[in-house]
């Protein structure tokens, strides 16, 4: 099926909407159902420490080494394709790790064949979503676009606790990995479904000979700077989601127990805001400036975050941050359409936009980990996070001047 069936909407189809929020949960899925299970893994098969933290990284060097090209190929051939084959490439990463999960490099290779199918599933997703958008409707889509990682994470540790009830102790992991394939396997059925209907229009992703153009020097240049804006928020929103339990039961001496219920609120409170941020984009605040404004919120929680005690303080903290890095990504996935226009953004725009989250995701982990470990301590880690949010607010402010230049253009042509 071809993916040049792209015009501008004047209502939304809210079938291809929700279909893409499912490609993206998927994405989600694959990257977020080992970390509820790697404790029983280690237990039962012994990985070092080295090798299990290469089971994640391997998704961002993954992504970080082929979103951006894998946007601009889906930006020319058939979305129906790609997505069954990232649904084949989920099976595929299944097969050794059910097979051999003593085999830490077997791990590895399945954890590469899924990292590379999240990789096609986070570009498709959130472009289905906005693309499926009536203008009027595109911060919702937007919202929607942010929730993938949040709720694709709940749905995993979901399953994994509902095995925790079901399954014997020895089998609670793989069922997170069957529960993957029924996933894959119905995402794949749907495709199929949704490309005889309506010659494919729903899932379309825009092509060059369609509706999406190929990315003028000024697009990549505004691209650019999202992309390093995502990148640097993504360093610090992954280091503060990675670090958050272990930081505390290790620094602040709270239970196992209650650092997972506060980590939980923590995560709650980013999906809330998610959607907050749509009604807030709606009653007409500036993109720009919003992301601006969440991600200096964000920067002075992290500064101050370290003073807080374990008593109601530390749970406002908590609660501040999730409602500004919930708005975040919200204003990050709404912004293609702003800087391109509506009708122009695609699979190469959010590629490259997922290439700078890969990086974050890559780096942001590691650097504030080493900070903490270090004799500088945690609150040298938070606000190491802290100084990267920093860099994050002056890319935004450049993206600001970039989306009134465009507004300027878009003036002009009318």
């Amino acid at each position: 099926m071809s993916s040049d069936h792209t015009a501008p909407r004047s209502h939304s189809d809210w079938v291809g909407i929700w279909f893409g929020l499912c490609v993206a949960l998927l994405a989600a899925y694959q990257q977020f159902k080992l970390p509820p299970v790697l404790p029983e893994m280690l237990d039962l098969y012994g990985y070092g420490a080295g090798m299990a933290g290469g089971f994640m990284s391997i998704f961002a060097v993954i992504g970080l080494v082929l979103s951006f090209q894998f946007g601009r190929w889906m930006s020319r051939q058939a979305t129906a394709a790609w997505l069954i084959g990232a649904c084949g490439l989920v099976g595929l990463g299944a097969i050794p790790i059910l097979t051999f999960p003593e085999n830490g490099w077997a791990i590895l290779v399945g954890r590469a064949f899924e990292g590379t199918a999240m990789a096609i599933l986070a570009i498709a997703g959130p472009t289905l979503m906005t693309r499926n958008a009536a203008p009027k409707h595109i911060p919702f889509a937007a919202a929607l676009a942010a929730t993938w990682v949040p709720l694709g994470g709940l749905i995993a540790t979901s399953i994994a606790r509902l095995a925790e009830h079901l399954m014997p102790g020895d089998q609670i992991w793989s069922s997170v990995w069957w529960a993957g394939l029924v996933f894959a396997v119905l995402m794949a059925g749907w495709t199929l479904i949704l490309a005889r209907q309506n010659d494919g229009r729903r899932i379309a992703l825009p092509s060059t000979k369609g509706g999406a153009p190929d990315l003028s020097k000024t697009d990549r240049q505004a691209l650019m700077m999202l992309s390093a804006c995502f990148g640097l928020w993504a360093l610090q929103n992954l280091s503060v989601l990675s670090w958050l339990p272990e930081y505390l039961v290790a620094d602040r001496g709270l239970s196992t127990a209650v650092s997972k219920e506060l980590y939980g609120v923590t995560v709650i409170a980013i999906a809330g805001s998610n959607l907050l941020a749509a009604a807030i984009l709606k009653a007409g605040f500036p993109i720009a400036r919003l992301l601006t404004v969440v991600l200096v919120g964000q920067g002075t929680v992290l500064v101050i975050g370290p003073y807080a005690g374990t008593d109601i303080s530390g749970v406002a903290i908590l609660l501040a941050y999730g409602f500004f890095a919930g708005i975040t990504p919200t204003c990050i996935f709404g912004l293609p359409g702003r800087l391109l226009g509506p009708d122009r953004t695609g699979p190469a725009a959010f590629g490259l936009m997922m290439t700078g989250r890969n990086l974050g995701l890559l780096t942001g982990p590691i650097l504030v980990g080493w900070v903490a470990g270090s004799s500088l301590g945690w609150s040298a880690g938070w606000w190491t996070a802290a100084a990267a949010t920093g860099c994050a607010v002056i890319a935004a402010l450049a993206i600001q001047r970039q989306v009134r230049r465009a507004d300027a253009v878009a003036q002009d042509l009318i």
